[in-house]
């Protein structure tokens, strides 16, 4: 019996202007997953280290603090990404029968404050 579980939470971005500034100061204190461009747009992918991931809100809160310590170049770089996603990641399961986890209002205030979203991701359970 597999138990439903809190991954982690990915930032996505995504932009048509240059972010290598952004992802760059982010990389200082988190791990870059992916980062991508082409010649229309540019995608990347962060995560907070897993000392700061035990939960959606603290993994999000994590992520925002760094966001806001960024430089003046980076902020400027992520006002211009058409995509700023916080992905929260779960892997699903069969117990326990009911499985929660919340969002504080002040970290929904946060996310919207810096101009981003939230989505859910459901992985099935690995066989």
């Amino acid at each position: 019996m597999s138990e439903i579980q809190f991954l982690n939470v990915d930032l996505e971005l995504e932009s048509k202007q240059d972010i290598s500034a952004l992802v760059a100061d982010l990389k200082k204190i988190a791990t870059v997953l992916h980062y991508d461009q082409d010649e229309y747009r540019q995608l990347a992918r962060i995560e907070a280290r897993a000392e700061a991931t035990t939960t959606p809100d603290k993994a999000i809160n994590h992520l925002c603090e760094l966001i806001e310590s960024c430089s003046r170049n980076a902020l400027k770089q992520w006002l211009s990404c058409s995509r700023r996603t916080f992905d929260i990641g779960f892997e699903s399961g069969t117990s326990p029968k009911c499985f929660n986890q919340a969002l504080q209002a002040d970290t929904l205030l946060r996310i919207s404050a810096i101009g981003a979203g939230v989505e859910i991701t459901i992985y099935p359970i690995e066989s």
